[in-house]
């Protein structure tokens, strides 16, 4: 019996040393392996086989040069500052109002019947289509993109709070009742802790989505941030210059969604050890 117990325990107690003598594991050594082979073939093996011209597919070299100048002449990271504002305003805004409402049409079936077709009919709607609006009605500084960010933050918020409200099993629920506890105790202590995996899988995904929502922002009516960066650069074929901001988008979006993540864990441990 003790020959099978550290037969199976020997395995990970390997990996954890390795891990430990390292500071990596061998999953993290995976996919930097991964994306670096990935850099060099696009680098060296699908540029010069395909023969396609800089100006429509840069190398990663030319990328990397462009996001050097852009930092030494000190237009990159100001205009990257200035899309991380208007994703975090707008991320924030659009959660807490996901998260407001989500409440009363989960514990009420009228509120639901009431608010629901509101909430469909304005996710339905582009927000490309309204952006122009909102350059209009509110101008080109922050509070358009705000708007912007938070309306498309707010449904993925919403869905999942509501989701995860109502999914309380029915014997918990009864067991409460059992002991006359008032809407606000079972709220407190039973659906709102029951909903947390739920809000948290929907503030990662409206983070990623608040990205999006700054860029099209910033397309429809802009003088700063990334995504004027892309337009400016796209009208002079600095086809680079469109990656390089790419890729400070995408590293906003993946520090972000990391951050909600592991805040997520933080706060909601308790459906870590139900994983468990």
């Amino acid at each position: 019996m003790t020959d099978q117990v550290s037969f199976v325990t020997a395995p990970a107690k390997t990996q954890r040393n390795w891990k430990s003598s390292t500071g990596f594991d061998k999953v993290t050594v995976l996919a930097i392996a991964l994306f670096v082979a990935f850099l060099a073939g696009w680098e060296w093996v699908l540029i010069p086989a395909t023969g396609v011209s800089p100006a429509l597919l840069p190398r990663p070299s030319q990328i990397a040069v462009s996001l050097f100048q852009g930092a030494a002449q000190g237009y990159l990271l100001p205009n990257t500052l200035i899309t991380l504002q208007e994703v975090l305003i707008g991320f924030v805004v659009g959660s807490a109002l996901g998260f407001i409402l989500a409440a009363p049409v989960a514990e009420w079936r009228a509120v639901e019947r009431i608010l629901s077709p509101y909430v469909v009919a304005l996710q339905a709607i582009p927000k490309v289509a309204i952006a122009p609006l909102f350059v209009v009605w509110f101008g080109y500084g922050l509070s358009s993109k705000v708007l912007i960010v938070g309306l498309i933050t707010f449904f993925p918020v919403f869905i999942n709070t509501v989701a995860g409200l109502r999914s309380v099993a029915h014997e918990q629920r009864e067991l409460f009742m059992i002991y006359n506890a008032t809407r606000w105790q079972r709220f407190r202590y039973l659906t709102l802790p029951n909903s947390g995996s739920f809000v948290v899988a929907g503030l990662n995904v409206g983070v990623t989505l608040s990205v999006i929502g700054a860029v099209v922002a910033e397309f429809v009516g802009a003088q700063e941030g990334l995504g004027s960066l892309i337009v400016r650069a796209g009208f002079a074929m600095d086809t680079a210059g469109v990656f390089a901001a790419v890729l400070c988008l995408t590293i906003i979006a993946a520090i972000l969604s990391a951050t909600v993540q592991v805040l997520g864990r933080k706060i909601v441990f308790w459906a870590n050890d139900l994983r468990r």
